[in-house]
Order: structure tokens, then C-alpha cells, then sequence
């Protein structure tokens, strides 16, 4: 499918009822126009999108779209343009529940004192009953073309069900015979930082860092050569984060298949489990974890033979018809506080919101 450079008000109208789009680098989007055809299978180089739920409950099938662009900054802004400014009611948040989150707070550190984990990522979820409509959809779009460069805008919807955010963290990245891709925990408002310890220096946040480096670089040692620089400070509007940058060199000769990569990284220790091999089954019967959906799943799209994405679907809104929720997670080992993590999963949400517009 080749890409064309301008879509017409017509499509992008379908495109805000079924699509996606997704901001690989600054001013070039991605814009996936629907309905979509589910298909179990792509051939290489075929425009495909890849968004399983995190626990990959159901079938993992690829979405075809029905036309694929790349536009700009301006264009996108052109076609998101207001001809009535709409009046959009407010999405009025009900507070994640801090019960819920200390029962699984509590779980996880058991399984960390009898040594069967090292790391653990619970998830809570505030939740909205306001529904997103196309003009919601295309106003929270206006928004993200303002996000920072340091983060990557996606999303995807079709039949009233989707997710949109900005996230800082990339799962795998292809370009050629290199992969590229990043472990991102260890986090601090940046609003506490005069108050805290500083990142690079603190034993609990290098130790949970120090856990998703050796995760994803064992996961991807099967595939080639692999390096890694850092940790160094991540600054993003509201946060600070741990990032160590890692890159897989493919042998030359080498079959590789993209999406059976992201397949096999996830989840990392940055959103599941340390070690890996204990698995996260069990994480599904702690207190809100089914309703992950989309939240820290795989979000990927393939654009050309050697040119892919794939991101870790954090820092979003999720909807179906039943309303709205976003969510966060934070990373839970055995130097936790249980009040520090419940203000970090508080601010995370914060971050979405105002990236998102829905909070000043």
C-alpha cells in the first residue's frame, strides 16, 4: 500500500470514526484511514497495525487499513482545524480507588519477601462515564500534536472502542538490520526532585532500572548482537525517568519477523513481572488488573519491509461505550513505599490529562 501525502476532509471524517495514527518522529504522522480488515497474518512490508490487549486474551490479529498517509505537523492541524468550536460536556473523573491498589501492593511484596519476585507492576484506573465521540476524538488529536518531541503520539479506534495517549516508552524499533528500543523505570515528579534523591543516585530507583535493562537485553541477546548506553535522566513535562538506551545489531542472513519480537519482549520488567520466567498470570486476579485492556500492551504499526514501530501503550485514554479510563502503573520491589508509589501513580495521570488537554 503506498502513502499518500494529503487526505481530503471526506477521509479524515471516516478517519476520526476508524483509524489510527501514530507520530514515529517530530512533524511526520502516520495516519491509518478505516474500517479495518482483521488478518491473522501480513506479508513483509504490508501496512499493518499490531494492538493486543496486555494479557492477550483474545486473538492477536493485525488490522488492515483501508488507506495509509504521512502528513505533517500543518496538515494535521489543517484537518483538525474548527469550522464550530464544538461544546464538548466534561469527562468527570471518579478517583482511583487506594484500596485496591493496597491489597495489590501488599500481594506483590509478599511474593517479593519469599523471593519468588524482584519486581512487579501493579495498574490503577480512574474512570469516566463521558463517552468519546468522533469530535472528542479529534479534539484530543489537536491537542497531541502539541505533546513534546520526547514523546510518541498513537492511538487506534473502530466501533466506539479505543486508545490515545503520548508515551515515552518505545518497545522495539526497526530500521534496517537495527533494532532499537529503551528501558524506561525509575521515576520522579519532577515537583518533588529538590526533596528526593536524586535519580541516577538512589538505590531503589537504579535497582528497578537495573531489572528492565537485564530483561529486555537477555529477551533480545537470542537475535543478534546487543549494546547498551546509560542510564541518564529522561526529563518529560511533569516527570522524571531512568532511561537506558539498548541496540540489537541482526546478522545479515537472519529471518526476522517484527511483531514476533514485540511478541517475545513482552511484557518487560518495565510493566510486568522480574524475573520473567516466574510469568503474570496471577497479576490478572489482583484487584483491576483485568481491565488493563490496551494499557501497557503492545501498540505497533509496520510501514515498509525494514521500517517499523512498536510502542509500550502506556500514558493513554481507553474507551468503549460504557465510558472512559486512564490508567497508571508503578514499578513495585521490595524498598517500596506505599505512600511514595500511590502519589507517583496520582501524578502519572496527571501527566496524561494535561498532555491530553483535560486538565490546565
Amino acid at each position: 500500500m503506498e502513502a499518500q501525502t494529503s487526505m481530503k476532509p471526506l477521509n479524515f471524517t471516516n478517519f476520526l470514526e476508524s483509524g489510527a495514527l501514530l507520530r514515529p518522529s517530530p512533524n511526520r504522522w502516520l495516519l491509518l484511514e478505516g474500517p479495518f480488515t482483521e488478518m491473522a497474518e501480513v506479508a513483509s512490508g504490508e501496512v499493518a497495525l499490531f494492538h493486543p490487549d496486555f494479557f492477550s486474551e483474545g486473538v492477536d490479529n493485525y488490522w488492515i487499513p483501508k488507506s495509509f498517509y504521512i502528513v505533517t505537523d500543518n496538515d494535521l492541524k489543517s484537518l483538525c482545524a474548527d469550522v464550530d468550536r464544538p461544546l464538548l460536556a466534561p469527562l468527570n473523573w471518579q478517583e482511583a480507588d487506594p484500596q485496591s491498589f493496597g491489597v495489590s501492593f501488599i500481594s506483590i511484596l509478599e511474593l517479593i519477601h519469599r523471593g519468588a519476585l524482584k519486581k512487579a507492576v501493579p495498574i490503577v484506573f480512574e474512570n469516566s462515564t463521558g463517552i468519546m465521540s468522533s469530535m472528542r476524538v479529534r479534539t484530543l488529536i489537536k491537542e497531541l500534536i502539541k505533546a513534546p518531541p520526547s514523546l510518541y503520539v498513537f492511538g487506534s479506534w473502530q466501533k466506539g472502542s479505543g486508545i490515545l495517549g503520548a508515551t515515552p516508552e518505545v518497545l522495539l524499533k526497526q530500521e534496517g538490520r537495527i533494532l532499537q528500543t529503551m528501558a524506561l523505570a525509575g521515576t520522579c515528579p519532577k515537583e518533588e526532585a529538590a526533596e528526593r534523591r536524586l535519580l541516577l543516585e538512589d538505590p531503589k530507583e537504579r535497582y528497578e532500572h537495573g531489572l528492565v535493562v537485564q530483561d529486555i537485553s537477555q529477551t533480545l541477546e537470542k537475535y543478534g548482537r546487543v549494546r547498551t548506553e546509560g542510564p541518564k535522566i529522561l526529563e518529560l513535562p511533569t516527570l522524571l525517568h531512568l532511561k537506558t538506551e539498548i541496540e540489537c545489531q541482526l546478522p545479515k542472513d537472519q529471518n526476522f519477523s517484527f511483531f514476533e519480537a514485540c511478541r517475545a519482549l513482552h511484557p518487560t520488567a518495565a510493566l510486568g513481572v522480574s524475573p520473567r520466567d516466574y510469568g503474570y498470570e496471577w497479576l490478572k486476579n489482583l484487584p483491576e488488573q483485568r481491565g488493563r485492556r490496551g494499557f501497557g500492551a503492545p501498540w505497533g504499526i509496520s510501514w515498509s519491509a525494514e521500517e517499523a514501530l512498536c510502542l509500550v501503550a502506556i500514558r493513554n485514554i481507553q474507551w468503549n461505550p460504557g465510558g472512559c479510563r486512564i490508567g497508571s502503573g508503578c514499578g513495585i520491589v521490595a524498598q517500596s513505599d506505599l505512600h511514595q508509589e500511590w502519589k507517583e501513580l496520582s501524578q502519572k495521570r496527571r501527566s496524561v490529562k494535561k498532555v491530553l488537554g483535560l486538565e490546565s
